[in-house]
């Protein structure tokens, strides 16, 4: 019994592999456009995936299913956040405010991480194998 999955997360943390979790366990990494074929402990197992704190919604896989994982909307606005308040930041003649415009949307950043799905998880339909 085993599962194939497979990466497909464009630009955003392609430096870093991301960390597959069956069952709430590490099994393995994947790095970006490459796949991974992982046996299943179980018929049905809860797949889930994780990189430096982001993570991605929970679903139910069983043998034979071709998993993809893709980046969501969210990250992609999340990660451009602060290079979009850098620039506009360089437009105020308020020099205090820069360094606070910058504070705040890293913090924004990194506490987001840990409230927001980055990652999507799904099952590729038979066919497209």
């Amino acid at each position: 019994m085993s599962i194939t999955i497979k990466r497909n997360t464009g630009w955003l943390g392609m430096g870093t592999k991301i960390e597959i979790r069956l069952n709430g366990k590490k099994v393995g990494s994947v790095e970006q456009k490459d796949y991974i074929d992982l046996e299943l402990p179980e018929d049905k197992s809860s797949l889930k995936v994780t990189q430096f704190g982001a993570k991605s919604n929970e679903i139910l896989v069983k043998d034979g299913d071709m998993v993809e994982i893709t980046s969501t909307i969210y990250n992609k606005i999340i990660v451009l956040l602060p290079i979009v308040l850098l620039i506009l930041s360089n437009f105020t003649q308020d020099s205090i405010n820069k360094p606070n415009i910058l504070i705040l949307s890293y913090a924004l950043f990194i506490i987001s991480i840990f409230f927001f799905n980055k990652f999507h998880l799904k099952v590729i339909p038979e066919k497209i194998n």
